[in-house]
């Protein structure tokens, strides 16, 4: 086995040297994304945290879009796991996911996670190493250096930046304010997930945990300022929400964000490549952003997995960059965005027959609702790519991966 070690900057693979830096001083609590497909509960559940993950979340048992304004239902996917794909859609905040991570890196002697710690140059003048310059809360510098990085450091990436990597798309003029709210929804029969229909009061309405704690993440006019959008927070709620006006809530957590469709020109550059957010953002309609990260995360894993045991060469990580780049651009990209426009429709009355993809919601056959419910062209096994296939132990070809 060849001994290599790596850096991942904002959040690392097994048997490998590795050390974790976050310019944060702890893990981000505020409500950001939840939902995750079967394809990446296939991932927690390889490396060994889905079961502490089902402890905390919850089984997202059935999606549906509804009508905000007569609050019908339009379309409806069952979720539930089935023989073919035993995994569910799993509800868990993005934060509690994190802390379980950090619990289990407690076990691994080669691992190591520094939080405070903001980088503040790269360095591969070598071709041998990359190195870190790094920068501690008190404003101290010093240095790091590893065979790898990878560079996980999220939408506003520093690491893509000092790269010099180009992050192509565009924002949507809209805002999105994102909630955490206690609220009894199963009291109207609503679904785990619930997509909000109207070209006004469109949202995301999904439960999180099995507390009865939501998520709802509605559509804002442009340009209000943060008070401005807690003053009509009210009124939202009371638009969106089944039952007596005002509805009775309690407001955990609100942050609003802004919405982009954004992809780095290339996933790697010299010895460092990005992944999750870093490399691509799309708009949480779908839960493809999250879902995309995982898979990033497992693919660029087993690439260097790979190159550590020696069953490939680190050309292997040119092939991560064009695989997961290509499913970003023609699958997440394009689909994510459909589910947006999807839900500020300006006739929900009549979507149903409309929209292709709730169409074949609503006339798919049991065999076809589970493939689409698997989502399972999203993911890719690396292995396939290995370019030592003497010492690959007979790896079988699998792609895993989505749909619509």
């Amino acid at each position: 086995m060849k001994d290599i070690s790596v850096i991942v900057v904002g959040a690392g693979p097994a048997g490998i040297r590795t050390t974790c830096v976050d310019a944060l001083a702890k893990v981000d609590a505020s409500p950001r994304a939840m939902a995750y497909h079967p394809v990446a509960v296939k991932e927690l559940d390889r490396v060994g945290v889905l079961d502490d993950c089902r402890k905390i979340g919850s089984a997202g048992r059935s999606l549906c879009w509804r009508n905000t304004k007569t609050k019908e239902e339009i379309a409806v996917i069952d979720r539930a796991p089935s023989k073919e794909f035993t995994y569910e859609n799993l509800m868990i905040g993005q934060h509690l996911l994190a802390g379980i991570i950090l619990e289990h890196l407690k076990h691994y002697d080669k691992a190591s996670v520094r939080f405070s710690t903001k980088v503040t140059a790269i360095d591969q003048s070598s071709g041998q190493d990359v190195s870190l310059t790094v920068e501690d809360a008190e404003g101290s510098s010093s240095n790091l250096s590893a065979d790898y990085c990878v560079a996980a450091d999220g939408g506003r990436s520093t690491m893509r930046k000092l790269l010099d990597i180009t992050f192509d798309g565009f924002t949507f003029e809209e805002q999105l304010v994102s909630t955490n709210i206690y609220f009894d929804f199963e009291k109207y029969g609503w679904k785990d997930g619930n997509f909000m229909v109207h070209p006004e009061h469109w949202a995301l309405i999904g439960r999180i945990n099995k507390d009865n704690l939501w998520r709802v993440s509605y559509g804002e006019k442009p340009g209000l300022t943060y008070e401005e959008l807690k003053e009509r927070l009210p009124w939202k709620f009371s638009e969106m929400f089944p039952g007596e006006k005002p509805p009775d809530y309690k407001l955990d957590q609100m942050s609003p964000y802004r919405l982009n469709q954004r992809c780095a020109s290339t996933f790697r550059k010299g010895r460092v490549v990005l992944a999750g957010d870093a490399a691509h953002l799309c708009n949480p309609f779908g839960g493809l952003g999250l879902t995309g990260g995982i898979l990033d995360a497992a693919a660029v894993s087993d690439s260097l997995i790979g190159i550590y045991e020696g069953k490939t060469s680190d050309t292997i990580l040119d092939k991560y960059a064009e695989v997961r780049r290509g499913i970003f651009v023609n699958t997440v990209n394009p689909t994510s965005q459909a589910n947006k426009l999807r839900l500020h429709d300006d006739d929900p009355e009549t979507l149903g027959d409309r929209d292709p993809v709730l169409h074949k919601i609503r006339t798919a056959t049991p065999e076809e609702m589970q493939r689409m419910r698997a989502n399972d062209t999203l993911a890719v096994d690396m292995k396939q790519f290995f370019d030592c296939p003497e010492q690959a132990n007979g790896s079988a070809v699998q792609t895993n991966g989505t749909t619509s």
